[in-house]
């Protein structure tokens, strides 16, 4: 898979994108919002890990954007402070996953696994039908 990380903490996104190496995925990482759309919409991505708190635009607004643009692309939603309704909003977004910071590598492992089952089924919805 061709997965990009958006983080504003280097360290975990590089940490993140040296496991998902390893695994045989070619990832890209950007640190804020604002580059992720721009690439988004110049190259092919099959994920997104997307951090929810981040300067400027944050991770929402990111998300709600790539639903805009490109319906169907898998996000995994990475966050250290959301609460259990900020976590059912965001999956009714159409986050396949929602990984709490800090969490293990084991959790991202297990993301990736769902983003390969959810590659099986229909797409994910767009923002106005959920």
């Amino acid at each position: 898979m061709d997965i990009m990380i958006v983080d504003d903490e280097p360290q975990v996104a590089e940490m993140l994108a040296t496991s998902l190496q390893r695994q045989g995925h070619r990832t890209t990482v950007v640190h804020s919002g604002q580059e992720a759309l721009e690439k988004i919409r110049g190259t092919g991505y099959d994920a997104v890990f997307l951090d929810v708190s981040m300067p400027g635009m944050n991770g929402l607004d990111v998300m709600a954007e790539v639903r805009r643009i490109r319906p169907s692309l898998a996000i995994v939603v990475i966050t250290g402070h959301a609460t259990a309704d900020e976590i059912e909003d965001v999956k009714k977004m159409g986050a396949v996953d929602v990984i709490q910071k800090p969490s293990a590598l084991t959790h991202y492992h297990q993301a990736i696994e769902r983003l390969h089952a959810h590659a099986e089924r229909r797409p994910f919805p767009r923002l106005g039908d959920v």
